[in-house]
Order: C-alpha cells, then structure tokens, then sequence
C-alpha cells in the first residue's frame, strides 16, 4: 500500500507540474543551428585554455602569468630566446594554483627524465637472434613505447594519477616482478634483474636474445652495447615502478596523507561542480512554479538545529563560497585556512543541505515536496559531503612550545544575560546563542568543546581559530555566574573565571 500510495503521489506530481526541460537560450540555439560557425571569441578563449590547461578566469591576472609560465619554458639561443610548449597535461595550474606536487612531483620527474632516455634506446635496439621475425620485433618495440608513453602520460595527470592504470601498466611491463598493492603487502619489486623481468619487457629481451646469462648472442663490443642499452631501459623501468611502490601511500582518493597541492586541483574542480548543482536546483525549483522571487520568501525551518532562513539565502551562500569565499579561504589561508575555516563551513553547508530536505515543516508549497526536487536537494547534498571528504585530510597544526596551540580564552559575548531573556528562550524552545573569543582553538569543533560551568554546549560552530560559536539549552543555565571553559579536540583547556553570567532580572 506504501508503494501504490508513492506511485500515485509521483502521478499526481506529473499531472500537475509540467515535463522538466531546459532552454538552452538563444546563443546556444545559434550555435546548434549553425555549429560551424563559432565566435571569434570563443574559438580563441578555448584555445588559450588548451594550450595553457588552464580554465580562463575574468579578472586573475595572477593566475593567467602561472598558468603562462608553467606551460612554456624560456631559453637564450644565440641572442634571441626560444619558447617550448609543455603540453597541457603537465601544465600546473588550476583555478586553486594547484598542481602537480610533492610525491607526484618526484615520481613523475623520474619518469619523464626515463622516457627522455629510454625512447631513443628503445628505437636503437635490434636483435642479435638470427631468427627473430622483424614483425615481431618491430610490434614489441611499438608496445613497449606506448606503454611507457601511457605511464608516464598518466603519472603527470593534473589531481594525481588513477592508481589501478599506473599499476596495470607496470604489470604488463614488468609482469609478476611487479607486486600488486591490492593482494601483496610486500611492496619490492622482484626480480629487479634484467635477465629476470616478466611483461612486456622480458618478451622483448626473448625476442631480441638479450640475455646476459644463458643463451648468449653477444660477440662483438657493438653488440654489447646493444645489451647495455636494453639493461638500462629494464633497469630505468623497474627502479621508477619501486619509486611509485615506496609513494602509494600518498597516491589515491583516500589517501589518508595527501599533498596540498594535488589535492587542490580535485577541491577546484568539486567547488565548480558544487556551483553548478545549485543552479540545477534552482532550475528545478523553477519547473514547480516555485520561482526566484518566491526563493527569496520560502522560509526554510531547520528542527531549531539551526536558525530559519530564507531558500534563496542559503542558495546564494553555498554558491558564493563555491565560487568566492571557498577559493578564498584556501588561497590566503593555505592548509590552516583549509583546515579551519573551509571545511566547517563546508560541512556546516552540507548539514543545511540535509536539514532543508525535511518536508514535514508547515507551509512549504506542494512543488517543494516533489520527487524531482527532493533529488536535486539531495545531489546537492552529497556533493558538498564529496567536498567535504576531499577536504577532512588537508591538515596544518601551529603549535607553541609547550604545544598548547596558543589557546586563550579572552571573552563571552555577551558576558551577562537577564534571567527574563533566558526564560523567554526556554519558553520559545530556542537556544541560547554566544560567541566564545580567544585564540588557539582547534577544528573540528564538538559539542563538548564549550562548558559554562558543568552545562556543556548543545552544538559548537567554528569561525576561525580566535572565535566559536556556542548554543546552549537555555532551561539548562543557572542563574549565577559561571566560569566558561573551552577544551581543544587535542586535549589542552583554559578557562575563564567567571567569564559568564545569568542575571535574576
């Protein structure tokens, strides 16, 4: 019966709402029209981007000078400078000045400075059995190049390379010398002798007659060179697929320690998702007759978990900090302005989000309690959440000597209540509402975190490291004065004596 009464809910939502559709508005209907003939504008704008890989951005100077200087290299020739395209697969730079870092950056300069060598010993080698077909020469000798062109290609992709192609191509290079991470917890490669190597690799070793040991092909010092340059290809192979064992750790989306500056071209690139989902939502809003002007009246009430606001208002406040204030925050605060500011806003967002999806509150008109917006809410939601997850393992902590973080307590605002206001919230059911100021304080904030006297918080907001935002169960409060105590996730606290007070007036 629940089901039959879903269905007939869902029907009803049909037959009262119109078919979803987008216009796609008169420039792109030109341009569906007549594809052939694209702006000036846009072919030149999308051809600065490929060449700079770099999304262009009105009014970033900056980052258009970074994007420019990382996707060409300058050198003195004979009196005149010569410029050299990077291609844009290596170029690193995102709207975030992200790029390609840390772990990655020392696996993938290997790797590039192998494929420069091993490229012209891969087109020199040749064969020293007789009886070797060259067809199958010539096919191992095209394999083995795309295969490391693929590798290192993938090593230097912009967000940090797909772990399961780099370890598929190592596979086939080196075959069973090459641990898989998935089932062995024994990270070496083994063997790392040439004469031993699997894959791809060692087919091309047997077909050449390459071998040191064994059958040996080699009589003159010419042909000894040949053997020398396939040892060096093996060995350049095999010694870079240890270098990316040793750094696996750092590689992957759950990496529990990634570096900041790859983890910032994936945070870049969920913020400009994060954006456009809540244009999807407010274009869904749109298909149920719930328009703009009516956003901006649609009282959201969030379970006093949080204070009522307006739809519109918390629309705008997710877009901004995806497309300003996220970007903001990470730019001039780094890792600390990630890790405090950035993602409790973030989550903060996210739990609006979920709270906003509850269509039992009175007076939501009947397009708001729609499948077809519940899911954009909903997608909405869990793209914050991705955000989020990106965020959680960015971590930067400043500690003072005696590794107490400067935390300080310094003032409650306000400092005195009258006993009337309190009773006044307690009859309205709603929270009691301070600003804790102070410095040192740690993120992610709990509940626990605030105390006035032996009453903890019934939630803590983190604003920065110098402010909290504490709410408090006001039928809970003694008329007294109350010391206030802040306690750190990381275990320091500090208190401050008397620094809050219940009036009896």
């Amino acid at each position: 019966m629940g089901a039959i009464k879903k269905l007939t809910g869902l029907l009803k939502d049909i037959d009262a709402f119109p078919v979803l559709t987008e216009d796609f508005g008169a420039s792109q209907r030109a341009s569906i029209s007549s594809p052939s003939t694209p702006s000036v504008g846009q072919v030149a704008n999308r051809a600065v981007a490929e060449v700079l890989g770099w999304k262009i951005k009105d009014g970033d100077p900056k980052g258009f000078i970074g994007a420019l200087t990382q996707s060409f290299t300058l050198t003195e020739v004979e009196g005149h400078i010569e410029s050299t395209w990077k291609p844009r697969s290596y170029a690193v730079q995102t709207d975030l000045s992200g790029g390609i870092t840390g772990a990655q950056a020392s696996v993938y300069s290997r790797a590039k400075d192998a494929l420069d060598q091993a490229l012209p010993l891969l087109e020199g080698l040749y064969t020293l059995d007789t009886e070797a077909d060259p067809e199958d020469v010539t096919a191992l000798k095209a394999v083995v190049r795309s295969q490391i062109t693929e590798l290192v290609a993938e090593l230097g992709m912009l967000g940090g390379p797909r772990v399961s192609r780099v370890n598929q191509y190592f596979g086939l290079l080196i075959g069973d010398a090459f641990p898989n991470p998935a089932t062995n917890n024994d990270r070496q490669v083994d063997p790392t002798d040439p004469d031993g190597v699997g894959g791809t690799l060692g087919n091309l070793r047997n077909v050449l007659g390459l071998t040191f040991q064994g059958q040996d092909f080699v009589n003159t010092v010419d042909e000894e060179r040949n053997l020398s340059n396939y040892r060096i290809l093996s060995d350049d192979v095999t010694s870079l697929a240890q270098s990316w064992l040793n750094n696996l750790d750092f590689f992957g989306l759950d990496s529990a320690t990634p570096f900041f500056g790859t983890q910032l071209v994936l945070l870049s690139r969920q913020l400009s998702v994060v954006s456009e989902q809540v244009d999807e939502v407010r274009f869904t809003l749109d298909s149920v007759f719930i328009t703009a002007s009516e956003r901006q009246t649609l009282r959201l009430d969030f379970k006093q978990a949080e204070p009522p606001m307006f739809a519109e208002e918390l629309f705008s406040w997710i877009q901004s900090f995806a497309t300003e204030e996220g970007p903001r925050l990470i730019e001039e605060g780094g890792k600390f302005g990630v890790q405090n500011t950035f993602l409790p806003l973030a989550k903060r967002l996210a739990g609006l989000v979920l709270l906003a999806q509850d269509t039992s509150a009175p007076g939501l008109p009947a397009g708001y309690r729609t499948a077809r917006v519940q899911r954009a809410l909903n997608q909405l939601q869990l793209e914050l959440d991705e955000l989020v997850k990106l965020a959680d393992p960015i971590r930067h902590v400043v500690k003072t000597e005696d590794g107490n973080a400067g935390l300080d307590l310094v003032r409650v605002e306000p400092p005195v209540f009258s006993g009337w206001d309190l009773a006044d919230l307690v009859q309205k059911e709603e929270p009691l509402t301070l600003k804790i100021l102070g410095s040192g304080f740690e993120s992610p904030p709990q509940p626990r975190m605030v105390t006035i006297g032996s009453v903890f918080a019934r939630q803590v907001y983190f604003v920065s490291d110098g402010h909290l935002v504490a709410l408090f169960d006001a039928n809970r409060l003694p008329v007294e004065r109350s010391d206030v105590t802040v306690r750190n996730p990381s275990g320091p606290s500090v208190t401050l004596p008397g620094g809050f007070m219940v009036t009896m007036c």
